[in-house]
């Protein structure tokens, strides 16, 4: 993922670098050296899995790196990565002629789960070159659904989607110098704890961040539930886990889908996090938001989203970025400077 961004987005940018954690920046400057700095952050890596062990007779067991829902696990195909190949795996299931009353009523906890690689000895899984550690992930293909939905779905919607839109602003920046210096991140290690963008708030400076990833809508029969909906629009964060978004950074991309007539949703959802709740300690404080794209059934090989909300979220980042050289950066916008403390 990271060499295909790399390729993608060296003739897009002004300077390109890969930091030692992983992560890849694009830098677009603005024309004028002294502009804002706005960062952007859209994350790489997706949920997965490491091989933890190789049993005698060839099967694989499993170490989670991200959060799943364990029921979905059994009967998935999933690709292992070694170090010169994919594998094709299944994750092993009972067989149903095979079922006790009570298997059907156990959802398998993923470190009793396996991989089953074809192989029938730990030497053969070696010879095919597995090795403890390797990367686990799901099988899929991006596809529309039915016929000329604009919805398709594919595993790592969530954030490579996400990582897209990125490439696709500094696709439209080409010939034309953005009015602020873009700083496109593509993190690592999201799913694994905001980790590259912990070590990007470190060591680039910036005025303004934010995160530009996927959130889960609830919209589908099994939740009855209308906060975010498929196709409705991007969403601007309100706060998450990770984050309370900073309240100019809601302004301003608020106020930005006004000025173009643009629907957006307001997202609240607790059990989410994205980069900007990494980049929001840098610089002793950056001010930091985030713009969210719907998807469901995510951390699945099945994740959908609708094409017309990443379309939405280019036109927000198109609009915030041309305010921002203007926009009121502090936290309460005082008509006068509040009197010291005494």
């Amino acid at each position: 993922m990271a060499r295909l961004v790399v390729e993608l987005a060296r003739p897009l940018c002004d300077h390109l670098q890969v930091d030692p954690l992983g992560n890849v920046v694009a830098i677009r400057r603005a024309a004028d050296a002294q502009a804002r700095r706005c960062i952007i952050s859209a994350h790489m890596d997706e949920a997965g899995f490491r091989v933890h062990s190789i049993e005698p007779d060839g099967f694989l067991r499993l170490e989670k790196t991200t959060g799943f829902d364990e029921r979905i696990l059994p009967a998935l195909r999933v690709w292992v990565r070694t170090a010169t190949e994919r594998l094709m795996g299944v994750v092993g299931c009972t067989s149903v002629h095979l079922m006790t009353d009570a298997d059907r009523r156990t959802v398998v906890p993923a470190s009793d789960l396996y991989v089953d690689i074809g192989a029938s000895s730990a030497q053969q899984a070696a010879e095919m070159g597995v090795a403890i550690g390797d990367p686990v992930g799901f099988v899929g293909s991006l596809t529309e659904l039915g016929k000329r939905s604009g919805r398709f779905t594919a595993h790592g919607l969530d954030d490579r989607a996400g990582c897209a839109v990125l490439l696709a602003l500094l696709a439209s920046l080409q010939d034309t110098p953005p009015p602020v210096t873009l700083i496109c991140v593509f993190s690592v290690q999201e799913e694994a704890g905001l980790r590259g963008a912990q070590a990007v708030a470190r060591h680039i400076e910036g005025d303004v961040a934010l995160a530009l990833d996927m959130t889960a809508v609830d919209d589908t029969p099994d939740q009855c539930r209308t906060h975010l909906r498929l196709g409705q629009g991007p969403a601007v964060k309100v706060m998450d886990f990770s984050t309370l978004a900073h309240p100019a950074i809601r302004r301003g991309l608020m106020a930005a889908a006004e000025r173009c007539g643009l629907a957006v949703q307001a997202e609240l959802l607790r059990g989410i996090g994205t980069d900007a709740g990494a980049l929001q300690y840098a610089m002793g404080g950056m001010p930091t938001g985030a713009v969210s794209v719907g998807n469901r059934y995510t951390h699945s090989p099945v994740e959908v989203l609708d094409i017309r909300d990443l379309d939405g979220a280019l036109t927000l980042l198109h609009a915030f970025l041309e305010a921002l050289p203007e926009l009121d950066l502090r936290f309460i916008a005082w008509d006068d400077p509040p009197a010291s403390p005494s």
